[in-house]
């Protein structure tokens, strides 16, 4: 009776996972042939191919040694931000919870620097206060002012990186 507890319950779940947008990689990497890598070889053959056909839009790499190293799962987002896990001696079920967890934004647990944020990089957002009065991609000089080149400048309110600050 003990042991029908012990059953993992996280199986169904392969068929479920669906990726944020802007998560972009899955790397796993295991030794072949590893007692220590037996959970991530059985996960690569049960799970992986329903996670895969659910997610054409992702980029799995698969990296199978036959030196001796850790197995890794790594997950890659947009703006070269990622998490990784050692998944030594786990068992399937453990690294298909992990991986769900990277499908959700890199943690389960709430908090504010917990997952991975969706925000972009300061050096890649333009705020409205910063362009108050002037349009930051026109050029303003006597000496380099182009007609034909000023038309097709973008506008700073037509950016998509443009951010309405509150204050």
């Amino acid at each position: 009776m003990s042991k029908l507890c012990m059953f993992p319950t996280n199986a169904i779940t392969a068929s479920k996972i669906i990726f944020l947008p802007y998560f972009k990689t899955l790397k796993i990497g295991w030794q072949y042939n590893s007692l220590m890598c037996q959970g991530v070889e059985k996960f690569v053959e049960e799970f992986l191919p329903e996670i895969r056909k659910n997610n054409p839009d992702v980029k799995f790499v698969l990296q199978r040694t036959h030196t001796p190293a850790d197995p890794f799962v790594v997950g890659e987002y947009v703006w070269n931000r990622h998490r990784a896990k050692r998944v030594g001696w786990r068992t399937e079920y453990q690294i298909l919870s992990i991986v769900e967890e990277f499908a959700l934004g890199g943690d389960y647990r709430s908090g504010k620097r917990r997952g991975v944020k969706p925000r972009l990089p300061r050096g890649q957002e333009i705020w409205d206060k910063e362009t108050m009065g002037h349009d930051v991609f026109k050029i303003v000089s006597k000496y380099k002012y182009d007609e034909n080149i000023d038309g097709k400048l973008p506008k700073t309110i037509d950016h998509k990186h443009l951010l309405h600050k509150k204050y």
